[in-house]
């Protein structure tokens, strides 16, 4: 069985290949050095061993060991150079990646998660430790890796559902349906208008909290359709904001029967069109209402004139 002194010339060759890759054509007198004694041990090694009849893939396999060994091992480097010429030669580098699943995420962020390095090598590559790269990303609920040679790999990604933006003072942040944190709201998001569609809850621990008050107005769309903001008070109840202006206090407790007094006003008096700044339904007996200043102001003006009319009736009687 012939050995791999038959690639002696072969070898030689790309060997030197390889060092100029590593460090050059102009490689220091000290590296040149350091490298000898690894190169003698090695011909000696793989003088003595068998070399099965393989095509020029196997060669070159063998070859990238030797030229990792030797070559790679004095870089102290995290791309290898060496690693990924060879990998480009013996078809393994990932030419093909394929990525489903993302919409928040981008290819970009999940491809540098995967570590593949500048030529996307896929030696060493360890489909368990990219993944879990990959559940670090926020946006990343589950994902799955998987190695198709040659070249090829495929990532399926599921990712985390927004359910709402958490302001809390001027920090905003998307949040899960849990309240937890996914990522921060950015200005970008804002000029994008990304995340319009979503709730805006405001105040301390407003989103651990709105798994509760968000099915409840979800009930009447009537009130839903305007609301611009849940505000959680003092974190013990809830105001609503309406997009006409209007503020809506619900009660600490018996918040759904209060929803269910405010609909049916909404509906049947037109509650929500009409010029009234605050709906107050804290208390269960009775609801409080506090004009728009415009409209207040027309009121006291009506109520003045009345009261003169009354007044000039009594002195003719």
């Amino acid at each position: 069985m012939p050995t791999l002194t038959a690639f002696a010339g072969t070898f030689s060759t790309f060997a030197r290949s390889l060092r100029r890759i590593v460090v050059g054509d102009d490689e220091p007198v000290a590296v040149r050095a350091a490298l000898r004694p690894r190169m003698r041990v090695a011909k000696h090694a793989l003088d003595r061993t068998p070399l099965p009849r393989a095509g020029v893939g196997s060669a070159l396999a063998v070859a990238f060991i030797f030229g990792g060994w030797t070559l790679g091992a004095g870089q102290g480097v995290t791309s290898n150079p060496v690693v990924d010429a060879v990998a480009g030669l013996v078809g393994m580098q990932a030419t093909d990646i394929r990525i489903t699943g993302q919409i928040e995420t981008s290819e970009a962020d999940i491809i540098a998660a995967l570590g593949l390095g500048a030529k996307g090598s896929l030696i060493g590559f360890d489909a368990d430790e990219a993944r879990a790269r990959l559940m670090e990303l926020p946006w990343i609920r589950n994902a799955a890796v998987r190695k198709l040679y040659p070249g090829k790999l495929a990532i399926a990604v599921a990712e985390r559902r927004p359910a709402a933006v958490w302001q809390l003072n001027d920090r905003l942040t998307v949040v899960d349906g849990k309240g937890a944190k996914i990522a921060r709201f950015g200005i970008t998001d804002l000029l994008q208008n990304r995340f319009a569609h979503l709730p805006h809850l405001v105040g301390e621990n407003a989103s651990l909290s709105a798994a509760k008050i968000l099915p409840l107005v979800a009930d009447h769309p009537i009130i839903a359709g305007q609301v611009s903001s849940y505000v959680f008070i003092a974190e013990r109840r809830w105001d609503l904001e309406l997009s006409n202006g209007m503020s809506v206090k619900l009660p600490e407790y018996g918040a759904k029967k209060a929803l269910n007094r405010l609909a049916t006003l909404a509906g049947e008096d037109r509650l929500l069109e009409r010029e009234v700044a605050t709906v107050d339904l804290r208390l269960s007996d009775r609801i409080t209402f506090a004009l728009e200043p415009a409209a207040a102001k027309t009121r006291a003006e009506l109520v003045s004139a009345r009261l003169k009319a009354m007044k000039k009736a009594d002195r003719k009687l």
